[in-house]
């Protein structure tokens, strides 16, 4: 759930707070059919740490180190595409300062060689940049996913009516009674360790 949505809840919450309070002291008009009453009874609202759950579910601690090895591998392509463009760059330079080209034909071959380099390497950035952002969509949707798989397993005694997710400073005040993480990750780590068995 994001900061906006999340701020509508609180907002829904406290008009209907004060909706309440309003109403408590507003005398009922003879022959008005007065609003249903709300839903009562021990369901909470419970939230879950997202921070934590990266740094601590097994699955993302292993998605986390193959990402960062594949981005090492990209950076490291791109390195190596980079050092080809300026060396051929260089010598170009050079021959062009030494008189190193017999003819203007041999040097525009040099020069257009070294325009498709750059728009190799340009091509390669896009398609790594591609990649890696692809990679990174795939690990965020399978861990959302998996959260939401488990947490419908977690509260299928309907304790919470709401769950939701806590990161950086989008939560203004929660009790720490409501705080679920530590369950969560214990229990999505067992699980996880449980599938992984069965490969």
């Amino acid at each position: 759930m994001t900061s906006k949505s999340l701020m509508i809840v609180a907002l829904s919450a406290l008009a209907f707070a004060t909706s309440c309070k309003d109403e408590s002291k507003t005398p009922q008009k003879e022959g008005v059919e007065k609003a249903a009453a709300p839903i009562t009874g021990n369901k909470e609202i419970a939230f879950v740490e997202i921070d934590s759950l990266l740094t601590q579910y097994t699955f993302c601690i292993e998605q986390k180190t193959e990402l960062e090895s594949k981005s090492k591998q990209f950076e490291a392509q791109m390195a190596g595409k980079m050092s080809q463009i300026e060396k051929a760059y260089m010598e170009f330079q050079q021959k062009m300062q030494n008189g190193g080209f017999t003819s203007q034909e041999q040097a525009q071959a040099a020069q257009q060689r070294i325009q498709k380099l750059q728009q190799d390497g340009a091509q390669l950035e896009q398609r790594l940049t591609k990649q890696m952002a692809s990679e990174q969509e795939h690990f965020n949707n399978t861990l959302r996913d998996s959260l939401k798989s488990f947490l419908k397993d977690y509260n299928k005694q309907k304790r919470y009516s709401i769950i939701v997710a806590k990161q950086g400073d989008n939560l203004l005040y929660a009790d720490e009674k409501l705080n679920l993480t530590k369950e969560v990750i214990e229990g999505m780590n067992k699980r996880y360790k449980a599938a992984q068995k069965k490969k």
